[in-house]
């Protein structure tokens, strides 16, 4: 869902919320978090941490794109991947990838929140914040990407792949 006018992150994410004040207000004060509802502006995908990273390789420049939140929960840390409200009606549920939809609240921090202020009061922080644009991950798209980092031999290209770029790095520095 897109907006006909200019909206930040923040406007976007707050109008969640059935009074948006309550959620600026949540953002001023500690553990600075508002406790947004899911199904309205959008479903979140929650899906482990290792498994996220490998959904976001998939997804390429669009991973860029759509509003991540990552929070960095005991044992493992996870990833929310923002989609179209609605996708939850039809996702399979699996225990690596659910959705989180109406009837689900999520705590959220403000898309202009530092890191720092997360890792003080509380365990979340954009990995990539909503824009205002209202832009999602089409529930299709990641679908097909969730399918295909569920594939060991495409984790495998991945790992590969990271290690390459990791490895050049160190040859530059030298």
């Amino acid at each position: 869902m897109t907006y006909g006018h200019p909206m930040d992150g923040a406007q976007w994410l707050a109008s969640c919320q059935r009074r948006p004040e309550d959620a600026y207000a949540a953002w001023r004060e500690s553990p600075y978090l508002a406790r947004l509802p899911a199904g309205k502006a959008w479903d979140a995908l929650r899906v482990p941490q290792p498994l996220g990273l490998t959904v976001l390789w998939e997804l390429g420049d669009l991973a860029e794109k759509v509003p991540v939140l990552e929070e960095h929960a005991k044992p493992r840390p996870v990833f929310y991947i923002l989609t179209e409200p609605g996708t939850a009606a039809d996702w399979p549920d699996a225990e690596d990838a659910r959705m989180v939809s109406t009837g689900e609240d999520l705590h959220m921090p403000s898309p202009g929140a530092d890191g720092i202020t997360g890792v003080q009061h509380h365990s979340f922080l954009w990995r990539v914040p909503p824009d205002g644009s209202g832009r999602l991950a089409d529930p299709d798209v990641l679908r097909t990407a969730v399918a295909l980092a569920r594939n060991c031999d495409r984790q495998a290209e991945r790992v590969r792949a990271a290690r390459a770029v990791f490895y050049a790095s160190r040859r530059r520095g030298r």
